[in-house]
């Protein structure tokens, strides 16, 4: 039996209340699919779908635009709006966050999607896959747009104009033509294509890598000093900053972190890498492990959540929002822009350089890091200032003299 919207509404607003929710959320969404009814019943629409999600979306962001509503708001009646979509699609509610641009792949372009990404996933790491992979489906939405629906008929004018549109939005153009140029290597591999897109994609000047700089003592101690470690809120960010800070991990693998991957006995962490899908134990120093006890015995909330660092709100799963630095940043003394390398990953950069001056060696330092290849934990040498100084010739013997433009 085929449910009415209004059945379906109120299903996904019991799901919600499972969870559980806090019922004032429960109440928020309940307004929220009020907006969506209305919608539906004004246009006589019996079944939504997720292109009727997007419209009513797009009539929300018009409202905003006009000052009728606040941009939060719209936003969560998007969310809500989706969640329907997916519920009367799937029968299920997702929570998870979600990509709310909808363009579709034709059915042979996604078949080639997934067998390209199938045959990538041998030779290189996870977070690289997922950046091939969606440069690679921006290119094919991009062949539909320009009416190029086999890729046997791909020519360069489509490759050319997919990068004139799509350059602008990179800072590296290497981060758009390098997946291309594993994409179209592929295709002649399976003899899809004879197209030699090497000239348009070849890169005139070589790749510079930008090293970026490490946060310094005073940095850090603002940073520190700036978590108000009486509150919940304070007690978690604390731990996680102090984790990263003094073991060097990334964001993605402190959020994904399990309970059972800390061995309190044994004084260790055991994960597995997201980025190279690769196993690193790690010793769980004194302060990191510290903070991480006091937040559990006395800020994690109850709940049977298997992930160590949780969300303040229901439903109580593991933290996604990778805001902990900007919080603090504004207290913490140091101000940051954009390309300037004070993020979260500044940590990691600071671990390695202090482990460089404290004359750990760089094969011992990548394996702290979780490196796969040595020449990663290579860029760490041009962080020690003092080493490159030693190394400087001294010119003090050579006679030197002052001129100025005439």
């Amino acid at each position: 039996m085929i449910k009415t919207i209004e059945e379906s509404t109120k299903d996904v607003l019991y799901v919600l209340e499972t969870i559980p929710l806090a019922s004032a959320s429960i109440l928020y969404y309940g307004c929220c699919y009020q907006n969506i009814l209305h919608y539906c019943s004004k246009r006589r629409i019996h079944s939504f779908s997720y292109e009727n999600a997007a419209e009513f979306s797009s009539i929300q962001m018009e409202r905003v635009d006009s000052g009728e509503i606040c941009k939060i708001y719209a936003l969560n009646m998007r969310r809500a709006a989706f969640m329907l979509a997916d519920y009367c699609a799937t029968g299920t509610v997702f929570l998870k966050r979600r990509n709310y641009c909808i363009c579709p792949l034709s059915d042979d372009y996604r078949k080639l999607l997934t067998d390209f990404e199938t045959f990538i996933t041998v030779s290189l790491a996870h977070g690289t896959i997922k950046n091939v992979v969606r440069i690679t489906r921006k290119f094919l939405i991009s062949l539909d747009e320009q009416e190029c629906s086999n890729i046997s008929s791909l020519d360069i004018s489509h490759i050319r104009n997919f990068i004139i549109n799509e350059a602008p939005k990179h800072v590296s153009q290497v981060d758009l033509t390098w997946p291309l140029k594993k994409f179209f290597s592929y295709l002649r591999s399976i003899d899809l294509i004879d197209v030699n897109a090497e000239l348009i994609l070849t890169n005139p000047i070589p790749v510079r890598k930008k090293v970026l700089p490490h946060l310094e003592d005073a940095e850090i101690k603002g940073l520190f000093s700036s978590v108000d470690r009486n509150t919940v809120l304070g007690k978690r960010d604390y731990a996680f900053l102090k984790l990263a800070h003094e073991t060097g991990l990334r964001w993605v693998d402190i959020a994904n972190m399990r309970l059972t991957d800390i061995d309190w006995r044994k004084k260790e962490i055991r994960i597995v890498q997201k980025k190279t899908e690769s196993k690193l134990t790690l010793p769980l120093t004194v302060g990191a492990g510290n903070a991480i006890a006091n937040y559990i015995l006395n800020a994690r909330p109850k709940c049977d959540s298997k992930y160590v660092f949780l969300r303040l709100r229901r439903p109580y799963d593991r933290i996604q929002s990778n805001n902990i630095m900007k919080r603090y940043k504004s207290n913490a003394g140091f101000t940051h822009h954009t390309g300037d390398g004070k993020t979260f990953q500044a940590l990691r950069r600071t671990l390695g350089t202090n482990l460089l001056k404290a004359a750990v060696p760089l094969t011992t330092i990548s394996q702290i890091l979780g490196h796969n290849n040595l020449e990663s934990a290579k860029r760490y040498l041009s962080l020690h200032d003092e080493m490159l100084l030693f190394c400087c010739m001294d010119i003090s013997i050579y006679a030197t003299q002052k001129e100025g433009l005439r």
